[in-house]
């Protein structure tokens, strides 16, 4: 299986768990009426490099593993989505843009969602309460790490951006808790900064 046409207007609403994990189609196009990817769906298409999600997508959740091990380069994560399950984009090698809108949605990013991944920058929307282990851990090219003032964020969990590149983290004042080793073996960075008030 190398190649998978779906139509702008389907009415496609999910995509269950393992529908084209292990193939070799290189794009495929997740309609905008698409609320769920689930588990694995995509994991291990090694020739998978483009994932188009419209902008009007009413995509909710990512599950466990659905694009893990694949070739993808990006990803845009449309405002509706609220969770990033566990090890979604695990070993994506390729990865290296995570867009994100402004006015997402997205509440949890969790276990190892992007570990192992090649992305440079992520901006964590305000929307995020939780960062859970390992979700940036061992992404060799994450320099930059971008959070707001007004953010929501609570919790970063166990190593979540160890053995990372970043230089400089704000913590914003939401934050009530940074678990062990959260930042371990970031080597190179240099600055924390955590407001007084």
């Amino acid at each position: 299986l190398v190649k998978v046409e779906i139509s702008t207007n389907s009415d496609l609403k999910i995509i269950e768990a393992n529908a084209f994990s292990y193939s070799k189609i290189e794009e495929i196009f997740i309609p905008a009426n698409v609320s769920k990817i689930g588990k694995s769906a995509f994991r291990n298409c090694n020739n998978l490099i483009d994932v188009d999600i419209p902008t009007n997508s009413d995509l909710q959740t990512i599950e466990a593993n659905a694009f893990s091990y694949s070739a993808i380069n990006e990803i845009y994560i449309p405002p509706s989505v609220t969770k990033i399950c566990e090890y979604a984009f695990d070993y994506c090698r390729y990865l290296r843009k995570v867009e994100i809108p402004t006015n997402s949605n997205l509440q949890t990013i969790e276990t190892g969602a992007f570990s192992n991944s090649t992305i440079e920058i992520f901006s964590i929307p305000r929307s995020i309460k939780k960062i859970c282990g390992y979700a940036f851990s061992n992404c060799p090219n994450l320099k930059k790490v971008e959070t707001s003032f007004n953010s929501d964020l609570k919790t970063i969990e166990y190593y979540a951006f160890s053995n990372s590149n970043i230089k400089e983290i704000y913590i914003p004042p939401s934050v009530t808790k940074i678990c062990e080793n959260a930042f371990s073996f970031c080597f190179n960075l240099t600055k924390v900064s955590i407001p007084m008030d």
